[in-house]
């Protein structure tokens, strides 16, 4: 445990030099990937790691970040199950299902943006400054909600979605597509605050779960309680997974440009202390972390 801890404050410290460079960007490692769980979002430069030992250049703890309010800090960040990079990897747009999404500035850990989302399970940055998030299971959750960075915490416009899990922006498209518990929904910006669904799909199960570009074409990863599946926006068909081992409960799953794959699987309840590749295979242990997504840094495509 000391050891892993120790590896996350000296690798954090030694990378933060390199953020603090104009060209930040392009020092994090071309193969680099992020890990979410309990409050904390890191960065792991794959190639540098040894064995099952992450190289951890890059940690942001919720619980110390104290440009957020308290009540944030301490009780809506409690289970980060998102992280993506954005902006050129600039910065990072995160969601814990305890209640919150937020969007950070890599170089200076800033909060940028947040804004409470019941049970969020999914964010995505989409054109003119507007945040798209997934509400799960909830009382006042079970929706796709939409905000603009410019008015944190007051949301532009709701649509019901039943265990809403996830949220993807085509920019070849110029679509929004959301993951709900059987259905896969396509909506369109409209009026620059609102959104219109144009399209829907069933599913081909129940309890969508992951929602990621599978390529650079757009077509989609998703994944449900029992399988994992490659959805084709040309023959609008889902197909299995050619070459990916299926799995159940499969909560994050990606692909790099090389064709590997990264994802999580939960060992114990929702969570795994694990992240897993594939073609080629390989595994990394994050004994002190409940881990449950996983993502290639800037997707990977």
């Amino acid at each position: 445990m000391t050891r892993f801890l120790n590896k996350i404050l000296t690798g954090a410290a030694c990378f933060m030099t390199a953020f603090m460079s104009p060209a930040f960007s392009q020092s994090v490692p071309k193969k680099s990937f992020l890990v979410c769980g309990d409050s904390k979002v890191l960065v792991v430069d794959y190639a540098n790691s040894k064995d099952s030992i992450p190289e951890i250049i890059w940690s942001w703890d919720a619980h110390q970040a104290m440009d957020l309010p308290e009540h944030f800090r301490s009780k809506l960040f409690n289970t980060m199950d998102d992280c993506k990079a954005v902006r050129g990897g600039k910065q990072l747009l995160v969601s814990s299902s305890s209640g919150a999404i937020a969007l950070l500035d890599v170089k200076d850990r800033k909060v940028l943006f947040h804004a409470s989302v019941p049970n969020a399970h999914s964010i995505e940055l989409l054109p003119g400054d507007l945040v798209a998030a997934a509400a799960s299971v909830q009382p006042a959750g079970n929706k796709l909600m939409l905000f603009s960075l410019k008015q944190p915490d007051k949301p532009l416009y709701t649509d019901s979605l039943y265990s809403a899990h996830g949220v993807v922006w085509n920019e070849k498209r110029k679509s929004v597509f959301a993951l709900g518990y059987d259905v896969l929904r396509e909506y369109k910006i409209v009026s620059g605050n609102s959104l219109k669904m144009i399209a829907k799909w069933t599913i081909p199960g129940i309890g969508g779960h992951e929602l990621q570009p599978a390529n650079a074409s757009g077509d989609l990863f998703v994944t449900e309680h029992h399988g994992t599946w490659l959805f084709s926006l040309a023959t609008q068909q889902f197909t299995k997974i050619k070459g990916f081992p299926d799995a159940e409960n499969v909560k994050s799953l990606g692909r790099d440009a090389s064709g590997q794959y990264i994802y999580t699987i939960p060992e114990e309840s929702w969570w795994t202390f694990h992240v897993k590749f594939h073609e080629p295979a390989r595994s990394f242990a994050f004994p002190d972390m409940h881990v449950y997504k996983a993502r290639w840094f800037g997707n990977g495509l």
